[in-house]
């Protein structure tokens, strides 16, 4: 079940079917409170996926273990390392509906904490 305050892209998703058509997009972002969830896709489906929390006080990506830093095209943007690419989509719905869910970052995978504009 969905937490009652999530909100993707603006719109009440109740579960996981309501979910579905959000991952088609080339990005989308779910909040629940101050908290968010922003998935941005590369044309291979692949996801850059960052946890929010309180309007930027803390930023975290996913981190794939693999160490690269170079950076990737994704459909609208780029992502600023390779290593913060999911390449799973089943880890990519993982980790969306345990936000949907929790409104928190999913524990059972790696994150990058934002430290890259504190230099």
């Amino acid at each position: 079940m969905f937490h009652p305050d999530l909100s993707v892209d603006g719109y009440a998703v109740e579960s996981k079917e309501g979910l579905e058509p959000f991952f088609l997009r080339k990005r989308f972002a779910c909040c629940v409170g101050d908290n968010a969830l922003e998935v941005e896709f590369s044309e291979s489906r692949a996801a850059f996926i960052g946890w929010i929390l309180d309007d930027g006080e803390e930023i975290y990506y996913f981190d794939n273990g693999s160490g690269n830093k170079e950076a990737v095209d994704l459909l609208i943007n780029c992502c600023p390392e390779e290593r913060m690419m999911c390449y799973d989509p089943d880890v990519i719905r993982d980790i969306v509906y345990y936000f949907c869910e929790t409104g928190e970052r999913n524990p059972k995978y790696n994150w990058i904490e934002d430290t890259f504009g504190a230099e």
